[in-house]
């Protein structure tokens, strides 16, 4: 499908056709090589050339559409720019959430060069991007208030899994900012001083900031539950040894009494039995209060609150 610009230059909008598309950059510097890496790779790349008649060629990939919970499935589309056109082959705008016909028909042709219909272009996946940043924003607080108020074992793999997605947008991101500064490079002064350039650029900028934040809080909470793993695994292995000397008292005791030698003069005694409970309760009551007395108990058998990191 074609698309002219009322400034003269076309959007080639295919899917794949070899000779179709090779109708339209026919004689044109890497030409060839975009072509075999349409049909052969499905990963993000640039290249920056000059025509035989000097002027800029800008062509590569970019990943529009990426699931998070499933990276192998993604959607890429690969773009072809001269002074005079635009190609883009495999790109299906109703794959991501947005009504973009207004975008196609309207926006981009409106542009006075297809550089700059480009970037509006980018514009608008970035706007998609942004979108599903917002969203995860909204879990991304849920998380927050989960570890505050329930602060439990399972936290860990929703924080990792909330890292994932958000390396998931950073990932998205980073190919159009680096081909915004590939145009940058290739036009220069032509092209930063455009309406189109400095939005794309700002927008891009705003989705960096919030990504920037966003993984500072992530990795709070990273290092927050890692504090809180370190604080349970000193405390398990606190009351285990607290416990440990409380009893020991009555183990030595049990185990003294429970040999089976011939001669035990205990065997022997009328209340030895009584005596040894008496004796087995009086040492492990001493032995606590003696840890209790050292400070050695801590707080232990204070009443647990459900918001406490224990």
């Amino acid at each position: 499908m074609d698309h002219k610009s009322k400034h003269g230059w076309t959007w080639h909008q295919h899917e794949y056709h070899k000779e179709e598309i090779n109708e339209l950059i026919a004689n044109n510097k890497g030409c060839q090589n975009w072509l075999s890496r349409i049909k052969e790779e499905k990963i993000n790349y640039l290249r920056i050339e000059k025509d035989n008649e000097g002027a800029p060629i800008i062509r590569g990939s970019l990943t529009y559409k990426q699931d998070p919970k499933n990276q192998e499935e993604f959607e890429v589309f690969h773009f072809y720019l001269r002074p005079n056109s635009l190609i883009t082959v495999g790109l299906d705008l109703s794959k991501i959430a947005g009504n973009f016909e207004e975008t196609s028909d309207h926006l981009i042709l409106e542009e006075e060069t297809p550089f700059e219909g480009f970037l509006i272009l980018m514009g608008e996946l970035v706007n998609h991007f942004l979108d599903g940043i917002d969203q995860f924003e909204v879990l991304l607080k849920k998380l927050q208030q989960d570890v505050q108020d329930n602060n439990h074992t399972m936290l860990l793999n929703s924080i990792y899994d909330s890292r994932i997605e958000l390396i998931n947008w950073s990932d998205l991101t980073l190919p159009v900012h680096e081909t915004t500064m590939a145009m940058k490079e290739a036009l220069l002064d032509d092209i930063t001083e455009t309406t189109a350039y400095r939005k794309i650029t700002t927008r891009i900028d705003r989705t960096l900031t919030l990504l920037s934040h966003y993984r500072q809080d992530i990795d709070t909470l990273l290092n927050l539950e890692e504090v809180l793993s370190s604080h349970r695994g000193n405390k398990i292995m606190k009351t285990l040894t607290v416990f440990t000397v409380i009893v020991t008292p009555a183990t030595v005791l049990g185990a003294l009494w429970g040999m089976n030698f011939k001669i035990m003069p205990e065997l022997e005694w009328k209340y030895g039995y009584l005596y040894s409970l008496i004796l087995m309760v009086v040492s492990t009551i001493g032995i606590y209060i003696w840890l209790k007395m050292k400070g050695w108990t801590g707080d232990l058998l204070r009443t647990k609150n459900k918001k406490h990191f224990d």
